[in-house]
Order: structure tokens, then C-alpha cells, then sequence
């Protein structure tokens, strides 16, 4: 029964109620005042308001309890479901054409249904099909376009031009001075890097690669060299205007 007034008055969690602890009676009890029952004005809830400090509190619920008419009772649950029930009876008081048409049949109509719960996709990415042969042909499509080899698996595919997009004409890569002057000639050469020469191509693919990841690395460092000594750089200095001190 106490479950079910409060969910009547919509509280944010009826399960949480532990009358035997009394901060939390206390607390239900200023929710219920603060906005349900309103007997006393705003200025005059600051004793109802003090759950921190159950003392004062509990003078300030005597109180209370006189000026709302609590009968008297044996147990907090008794004097909690009081309050509930007075609450749910200003609630209906204040628009009873609202409940005009709920009854017991109703609710246990509404009970008896299952409702899937309903989940609105915020993403529209969500809703699609990446399977779809209008999103397979796309992909191929694009990746014709940006010169990508093919892959049997579209999404491998995507992947790859997510890549080359991020790496080559993303605002951020467009800004990058272009590399020029002659390809480095790793297929030449007598020094191998792998005995069996099924594997020295590839291992010197990978070395390579090793070798950018490190260069991007070490842009990184310097980058964030640069911003720590704006830090930690004399205030007074003013590269802009091409002084120090002021």
C-alpha cells in the first residue's frame, strides 16, 4: 500500500524508503511537504529541512504533525501512510477531472499488458541497414573513387576510407605540407632485412610503417613541448608583439 501512494504521487524511487532510518523518513517527509502537501509556506520549511540534523529536525516535526492534524499513531509507517494518503488527496483535489475515468477495471487492464519498453535512437546511424545492397554498392562505389583495393567484406572496405578520409582530406591533413621528392626505393637494394625473401618485401612494408608511426609520434612530443613552455613561459614575455616585459 505504501508503494503504491507513492507511485501515485510519482516519486522518484518508492523503493528507497526505509522508514526505519531516520533521515530518510525525514527526507520523505520534507518531499512530501515541498510538493505535495504545501502546508506551510517556503520560508517556513527551514525546521523540515534540517534531515541532517535529526534533533532539530524532530522539533520542527512535532510540530508539523500538530499543524497538518496526524492523528496519533504507534509507528512511523502508520504516521508516513497518513501523510501519503493526505497527499494523494490534495493531488486528486486539484483536478479531479483527471481521474474522472480511472477506475479498478482500468488499472488492471493497464497491469495486466506488457509493455515493450520503447527505445527512441538518438543516432541516425542507428537505423541503418549496413547490410543493405544500396549501402554495399555505395561503399565499392567510393572506394573506386578514392582508389582503395577491394576488399571481400564491404565494411573492411568502409574502414579503409574512413582512413584515408582522416589521413589525406580531413581540414586538419590538407594543412600538412605534402611530402615530395622520390619515393624512398625500399624494394632496391642489396640489404635484406629477412632471409627468406618471401619475407623481406613485407618486412620492409612494415619497417616503414614502423618508421612513420614513430615520426607522428615524435610530432606529437614536440607539439606538446610547445604548449607546456607557453605554459610555463615568462607572463611578461609577448612573442606577438615581439618584446619581453612591459
Amino acid at each position: 500500500m505504501l508503494k503504491m501512494k507513492l507511485e501515485a504521487l510519482e516519486h522518484p524511487n518508492p523503493d528507497s524508503v526505509d522508514v526505519k532510518n531516520r533521515k530518510v523518513f525525514a527526507s520523505t517527509v520534507l518531499w512530501l511537504e515541498d510538493q505535495k502537501i504545501r502546508q506551510y509556506k517556503i520560508e517556513d520549511r527551514v525546521g523540515l529541512r534540517k534531515v541532517d540534523n535529526i534533533p532539530e529536525w524532530e522539533k520542527a516535526y512535532q510540530r508539523y504533525k500538530t499543524d497538518v492534524g496526524i492523528p496519533k499513531f504507534d509507528s512511523p509507517m502508520e504516521e508516513l501512510s497518513w501523510l501519503l494518503s493526505y497527499a494523494v488527496r490534495l493531488e486528486f483535489l486539484d483536478a479531479p477531472e483527471n481521474y474522472q475515468d480511472i477506475n479498478s477495471k482500468n488499472i488492471q487492464e493497464r497491469d495486466s499488458k506488457s509493455v515493450a519498453p520503447s527505445i527512441k535512437a538518438e543516432n541516425s546511424l542507428d537505423n541503418i541497414d549496413f547490410q543493405h545492397k544500396d549501402f554495399v554498392i555505395g561503399v565499392r562505389a567510393m572506394a573506386k573513387k578514392l582508389q582503395i583495393a577491394h576488399h571481400p567484406d564491404h565494411l573492411v572496405q568502409l574502414e579503409a576510407i574512413v582512413r584515408v578520409v582522416h589521413d589525406r582530406l580531413a581540414p586538419e591533413a590538407r594543412k600538412k605540407q605534402p611530402i615530395t621528392g622520390k619515393p624512398f626505393p625500399f624494394s632496391q637494394g642489396n640489404d635484406k632485412v629477412a632471409d627468406d625473401p618471401a619475407l623481406d618485401y613485407p618486412v620492409r612494408v612494415l619497417r616503414l610503417l614502423q618508421i612513420q608511426s614513430l615520426r607522428q609520434l615524435q610530432t606529437l612530443i614536440n607539439e606538446t613541448i610547445v604548449c607546456v613552455q607557453d605554459l610555463t613561459a615568462n607572463p611578461k614575455t609577448d612573442t606577438k608583439l615581439g618584446k619581453v616585459g612591459f
